[in-house]
């Protein structure tokens, strides 16, 4: 039997928008950075999942951008007009809406409204423009983590599956004392900036967010930016009775390579596979060892441009073992492999909004472009993209409830 991956498209995202980049004189990076290429207007986005749609995608990531200011915005009209428009056209896609806090003018929306706005749209049904899945945990989040840190408590592997870090989520009173978040990140000149916040806060949002896609029999959603920080987050959330992440049986988790120093673009099919092996773990409770939710993997590059180049170099494993390969190419390769236990490969504008030429120039590309490339890449390893909208939605467990018996049939 060939392997099968659903393939994805991150559309729009939070860190390339006009403010902020600051422009450098370089016409090609600016173009890039400043997220001018990127699907803002209903009618470009019609358009643009019409046509990734038609090279086999079926799961669109989608942050919701301001249509006149081109910023990322918290308006839960813009959420639902596109994802009505989504799903009313083509209900073979999966759905994922992200959440950050970065960018201006959802820093003064937070301000004014309250934490609450930044993940509000996890309240949304899916018959009112809501989305299978939300994305609750990406970088504010791990506020938590580093209050933790300040404790006293080194966040390290073998600390996140010990006894110890149960006691520690079980005892644990976050702290109420806001600060400015600062969050080791590879990101454009403001799009790490996520304002001020404090654990509890962040804590309590999450869990409101949680609680809100259980009201609507949705599944949920996390997205990995600091390798142990955000394995760590994930455990606790799960583990955490007031949160209680995938109680309904299933997780899917995006793995963003590149998008910090502590979460590197890999070098080498054992990097790639020592994530997704801890991430996959997260199926099993920390105490008994009990398989108790699905975890579906999904892989991006999130390399800058300006870090693009570095990341080319030859590949370690496959039929094109010793080829030259770009972030989006290496990233295929490794999904493609027979135990990689991927199940979405992303690309598009929010990870990696540009392409290298075979001279190694950068230039600037579209979702549809990069969808191209990344079906291009699948197909040459051997990859089908799953394009079927019954096993799309049953590889991603957003088809229905997965009880104990699903899970158990899964686990086989």
């Amino acid at each position: 039997m060939s392997r099968s991956l659903v393939l994805g498209c991150c559309s729009t995202g939070a860190k390339y928008t006009p403010l902020n980049h600051r422009n450098t004189g370089d016409e090609i990076l600016d173009e890039i950075c400043n997220g001018v290429n990127i699907a803002v207007g209903i009618e470009e986005i019609r358009d643009e999942i019409r046509r990734i749609r038609g090279i086999g995608c079926r799961y669109y990531h989608y942050h919701a951008r301001n249509f006149a200011t081109r910023e990322q915005t918290t308006d839960n009209g813009v959420y639902q007009r596109v994802g009505s428009e989504i799903l009313a056209r083509h209900p073979d896609m999966v759905l994922s809406y992200g959440a950050s806090r970065n960018g201006p003018e959802v820093i003064a929306n937070i301000g004014r409204l309250g934490e609450w706005e930044r993940v509000s749209h996890a309240d949304l049904p899916l018959e009112a423009g809501g989305a299978h899945f939300i994305t609750m945990q990406a970088a504010i989040e791990l506020q938590i983590l580093r209050d933790l840190e300040e404790r006293g408590r080194a966040v390290t592997l073998d600390y996140i599956e010990s006894p110890e870090f149960l006691e520690d989520i079980a005892g644990y009173v976050p702290s109420t004392r806001a600060e400015d978040v600062k969050l080791e990140t590879n990101s454009t000149a403001n799009g790490g900036n996520y304002g001020r916040s404090s654990p509890a806060l962040q804590m309590d949002t999450y869990g409101s967010a949680i609680a809100a896609r259980r009201r609507h029999g949705l599944h949920d959603e996390v997205e990995w930016v600091q390798f142990e920080r955000s394995y760590a987050m994930t455990r606790f959330a799960i583990e955490r009775q007031d949160i209680r992440l995938a109680d309904r049986g299933q997780l899917n988790i995006t793995l963003l390579f590149g998008f910090s120093p502590k979460l590197p673009f890999p070098t080498s099919y054992e990097e790639f596979r020592t994530v997704v092996r801890a991430a996959k773990r997260l199926e099993r409770d920390l105490a008994t060892g009990e398989r108790r939710r699905r975890v579906t993997i999904s892989v991006g590059a999130a390399v800058l441009p300006q870090h693009a180049a570095k990341a080319v170099g030859p590949l370690d494993v496959g039929r094109d073992r010793g080829r030259r390969v770009t972030a989006l190419q290496r990233l295929a390769a490794y999904a493609a492999e027979a135990d990689s236990e991927v199940d979405v490969l992303r690309v598009g504008m929010e990870d990696s909004p540009y392409r290298l030429d075979d001279d190694g120039a950068l230039r600037p590309t579209t979702n549809v472009e990069l969808c191209e490339m990344a079906a291009e890449e699948l197909h040459r390893h051997g990859v089908t993209v799953l394009t079927d909208g019954v096993k799309v939605s049953t590889r991603l467990g957003c088809g229905g409830e997965l009880g104990d018996s699903a899970i158990g049939i899964a686990a086989e």
